[in-house]
């Protein structure tokens, strides 16, 4: 057969020849293209990664905190740990991006302080030694947390040889579950008591010596009587006043720490596009429960109906007027049973309404309870048994409802109280409690499992008994449709294809009509932003992107956005001018019209020249206090500190920048304070100190981790 080409071949031509010739040349060349391809594809797969960077050699390191290596598998487990505690508290409910954000800092803070506080207690040598140890677990001052779980089930105190049977029976756990368990348990007080042991030491350790005490006491009694002129900083025009760059750039270096960041901080402006359904789609809304009211309304299995047609679940509950979630409640309330109302549109979707049943319930109900809690340390089983015990020694030895509960129930709260929760309202408790509580009456003790483990229940009152009924309902959250969809994101590529960068960005949002929003100081690893939701991309891509730029259409729930990235400031960074001048051009104006204002009236002798001058008036305050100022200047310290300045007595001061405006004072008396008796002397040391210890307590962890290397590369992973 005879060969085809695509165009003629060369004749006379060794074909060998050819090929080493190309061998020889264009080696060098091929090998190029090929590097450079591969070089290509390996970008490529970086762009689209999660992890920012296939270079970045360490696939595991989620951050190193002052040396010592965090691993993302380490705050993976403790972060899904966090996770699974708060769907246990909501029965297993789907968390909101709001509760999985608070799951994801809380884990984060927390390994950042056991580190940090962990590498402090090792330099100073602080650590828990095996008597403290086990004090914490058989000992007089045991952990709460063990005194809660080993409490004798007859008297509520502690029992410490329950711990020790506890721990014997570990060695006969074949599976390892149960020993697991138990090192979780306390390795978790192990390291809260470290924590508490280090924050002693500092927060211990404070003192407040007796001169300062008594000085304290003097000036806090101490009262002056001054007359004083205000000239308002408006009497300054402000286009008179103008701010330099330099000068904001040297407010910041003045005070570096109130404004160098301790974390990559990043702003943008964005415009939205609202994905808001249509009448189209809320025709289909309502055309589909339409086409369902003759089925629901014939239905004898309500459950199984609403579980195929509705957006809500069943729920074994009775509702009043002031519960029942409808237009009109009254309506469905006096209706017959078994007949549908609706549809009707109610907050975000349309719903329908079958009565299922009748009868007369409290509106609300006051009850106390006694809580045994579901633990590590105490199984469903075990607290099951520990109520039934409480249960018979109330309603056969006799004992005291309010004792056992302060003695024993793990509601610390309603516990010091008796058990007493007040009067609850209906709808506002788990559905468990609710039926102990309205379904039965006054008097009744009840038992009854919850999310938080085993309740005794004790009703004392049931008050307002309404009509209510119990319900069944067919809802449809109202959505937008495709074609509402895709009109939004059309005006969104319209803008998009006009906005290039910051200058065409703004001039594309004036012409749409578009009003400009601020995402401002976004941190790298965050998720929720004010106003959006949950905008991870979005949150991502100001961090990749130029400053500058302008981003892509992001798609939210209920609307899209394109974004400009205006600035971003890096970890122990100043920020831009442009970022902080709004807020700082006010504040530095203020300071100079102090300045041109006290100039203007330096050398006047009298108050009453100064007010004639300005237009103003002299006033009076008579009875100005160190610690309170007074009711006309309680918002001017700086007034307030000159008001106990003796050498003004009978003097004009210089002008005084204030919050308000410009101060002129002469004072006129000074009652010295009086130095406080020893009783009282002690309240006050001791007042001032719990004051300084608290705030201690919440500054050690800032103040640490402030100081701290902290490599933090969490945004590669989530």
């Amino acid at each position: 057969m005879q060969n085809r080409y695509f165009c003629t071949p060369l004749k006379n031509v060794n074909n060998m020849s050819v090929i080493q010739t190309i061998r020889n040349k264009y080696i060098g060349i091929v090998v190029g293209a090929i590097v450079v391809a591969l070089i290509g594809f390996l970008v490529m797969d970086a762009m689209q990664s999660n992890v920012r960077s296939v270079f970045s050699g360490d696939q595991t390191l989620l951050a190193d905190i002052n040396g010592t290596r965090i691993e993302a598998k380490e705050f993976e487990m403790l972060r899904s740990k966090y996770e699974d505690n708060m769907k246990s508290r909501e029965k297993g409910k789907t968390l909101s991006d709001e509760e999985r954000t608070q799951a994801t800092e809380q884990a984060w803070n927390d390994i950042i302080n056991e580190t940090l506080v962990g590498g402090e207690s090792e330099k100073l040598g602080l650590d828990l030694t095996d008597k403290e140890l086990q004090d914490m677990l058989t000992g007089p001052y045991a952990d709460p947390m063990i005194q809660q779980s080993f409490a004798d089930p007859n008297t509520g105190i502690f029992d410490p040889s329950r711990v020790s049977q506890y721990l014997n029976t570990l060695g006969q756990d074949k599976t390892g579950a149960e020993r697991a368990k138990w090192k979780d348990f306390e390795d978790a007080i192990i390291k809260a008591k470290k924590i508490s042991k280090y924050n002693d030491m500092i927060t211990k350790g404070i003192y407040i010596p007796s001169f300062v005490v008594k000085q304290l006491g003097k000036d806090n009694s101490a009262i002056s009587s001054i007359s004083y002129v205000q000239i308002p900083y408006s009497t300054v025009s402000d286009s008179t006043v103008k701010i330099s760059d330099a000068e904001i750039t040297d407010f910041m270096k003045k005070n570096e720490k109130l404004f160098m960041t301790l974390e990559a901080v990043a702003r943008a402006e964005y415009v939205t596009f609202d994905i808001l359904p249509s009448s189209a789609d809320t025709a289909e809304s309502l055309g589909v429960l339409n086409g369902l009211k003759e089925a629901f309304a014939a239905t004898t299995d309500n459950e199984e109906f609403i579980a195929k047609n509705s957006e809500e679940s069943m729920r074994d509950f009775y509702y009043n007027e002031k519960t029942l979630e409808a237009p009109a409640p009254l309506e469905i309330i006096n209706a017959e049973i078994g007949s549908v109302t609706g549809p009707f549109y109610f907050k975000d979707g349309y719903k329908m309404i079958k009565v299922l049943d009748k009868k007369q319930m409290p509106d609300s109900v006051k009850a106390s309870h006694i809580l045994l809690a579901i633990t590590e340390q105490r199984n469903e089983e075990q607290a099951k048994a520990g109520i039934d015990s409480l249960f018979d020694m109330v309603t056969k030895g006799g004992a005291d409802f309010a004792q056992l509960a302060a003695a024993r129930s793990d509601d610390n709260g309603s516990g010091k109280k008796g058990g007493d929760l007040g009067y609850i309202p209906q709808g506002a408790i788990s559905t468990e409690f609710s039926d102990a509580c309205f379904n039965g009456k006054t008097g009744d003790l009840k038992i009854a499992k919850s999310q938080y483990g085993y309740h005794l229940i004790k009703v004392t009152d049931q008050k307002e008994f309404k009509p209510s009924v119990k319900v069944a309902v067919v809802s449809k959250v109202l959505q937008a449709g495709t074609a509402t969809t895709q009109a939004a994101f059309a005006k969104a590529n319209d803008f998009t294809a006009q906005a290039k960068d910051a200058k065409s960005f703004n001039e594309a949002a004036k012409k749409m009509g578009k009003d400009k929003r601020i995402a401002d100081r976004i941190t790298k690893t965050q998720s929720l932003v004010q106003g959006l939701g949950n905008a991870r991309d979005f949150t991502r891509w100001m961090y990749d992107a130029k400053i500058g730029a302008v981003s892509p259409i992001f798609n939210l729930d209920d609307k899209c956005i394109v974004a400009n990235l205006v600035s971003r400031q890096e970890k122990g960074s100043m920020p831009d001018i442009a970022s902080v001048r709004p807020q700082l051009e006010n504040l530095l104006k203020r300071e100079k019209k102090a300045k041109l204002i006290a100039e203007k009236y330096k050398g006047k002798t009298s108050l009453d020249e100064i007010a004639a001058a300005s237009q103003s008036q002299v006033m009076s305050a008579d009875t100005v206090s160190y610690a309170q100022g007074s009711a006309a200047l309680a918002s001017e310290p700086k007034v307030i500190g000159a008001a106990f300045d003796k050498s003004l007595t009978g003097k004009v001061s210089n002008g005084i920048g204030g919050e308000q405006g410009v101060y002129f004072i002469m004072v006129k008396n000074i009652v010295a304070g009086t130095e406080p008796d020893p009783t009282m002397q002690m309240i006050m040391r001791r007042q001032a100190e719990q004051q300084i210890m608290q705030q201690a307590s919440q500054m050690i962890s800032f103040i640490l981790k402030r100081n701290a290397k902290i490599d933090d590369r969490r945004s590669n992973f989530f």
